[in-house]
């Protein structure tokens, strides 16, 4: 098996490898890719947070809730048991967002396409990494977030890459 096929089949880095001696092109899709590995550091403290006072508190100081729809705050709940849910929930639109905006950047390098490529099998795990309901910019069909990177690869790839990665 090929070493690569059989790193991302184990769920690991792909090598990154330097295409050109000359100074490389600043390609805007690493600055997104950084942004959103911070937003989901950020989303994962919080849930992390939340999960250990769901541990602590007593259920009767844990009873807020928020989402998407309302946000239903007890007075006499925990206030750290609050914040933690208004957190989990603003974080987590905040990871989404870096998501959308990884598909939303075209890579103008070949190192940028391949570091994109890696970090999206890196942050899906099990399948559930990415944002699965995305409403297209016409506003009239609904897709994964997989079907916005493969468009976006695809784009990068026929739009064509920086020329100072020749090789």
């Amino acid at each position: 098996m090929n070493m690569l096929v059989g790193a991302a089949l184990a769920g690991e880095a792909i090598p990154q490898v330097s295409f050109s001696r000359e100074a490389p092109e600043v390609d805007p899709i690493f600055a997104v890719i950084e942004a959103h590995k911070a937003a989901r550091a950020t989303w994962i403290g919080w849930v992390d947070r939340h999960c250990a006072l769901e541990l602590e508190l007593p259920k009767e100081k844990r009873q807020s809730r928020v989402n998407v729809w309302d946000d239903e705050i007890i007075e006499t709940d925990d206030p750290r048991w609050i914040e933690a849910e208004r957190e989990v929930h603003r974080t987590s639109d905040a990871e989404t967002d870096a998501a959308c905006e990884l598909v939303n950047v075209r890579p103008t390098t070949r190192a940028g396409l391949l570091a994109l490529l890696n970090h999206a099998m890196l942050y899906d795990t099990d399948g559930e990494g990415w944002p699965r309901d995305l409403i297209s910019d016409d506003g009239k069909r609904r897709r994964s977030w997989q079907t916005f990177l493969i468009e976006n690869v695809t784009v990068a790839l026929t739009m064509g890459l920086g020329l100072s990665e020749s090789t």
